[in-house]
């Protein structure tokens, strides 16, 4: 079909011609190689890898006691963060509480 054949009334005519692959679903990497550069994509690196949260998790815990020393004291008046608690995290209500925690540290 030329250029001329596709050209109704001013407008261009689009035909998909040829492209079977768009039809095809893919079934993943079929070689060693393949699957290792697929591999080697899905790593995880800085903040994502497992090291980096739990560095995360573990300073998402140190920032809600800090949090409850501060109202503990009276430095917070105001509502307090919302959310969910971090796995693992324990409240501080108490003055001993806040001796024990520095006594670890």
């Amino acid at each position: 079909m030329t250029a001329k054949d596709r050209v109704k009334k001013g407008k261009l005519e689009v035909q998909a011609e040829g492209c079977t692959l768009v039809k095809v679903k893919w079934n993943g990497p079929r070689t060693a190689e393949g699957r290792q550069r697929i591999a080697q994509a899905q790593l995880r690196h800085g903040a994502f890898s497992k090291a980096g949260l739990k560095a995360k998790h573990a300073e998402a815990i140190q920032l809600r006691q800090l949090e409850d020393i501060a109202v503990l004291i009276g430095m917070i008046a105001g509502p307090r963060t919302r959310g969910c608690k971090p796995r693992g995290y324990k409240a501080i209500r108490s003055m001993e509480a806040v001796k024990a925690l520095v006594a670890l540290k």
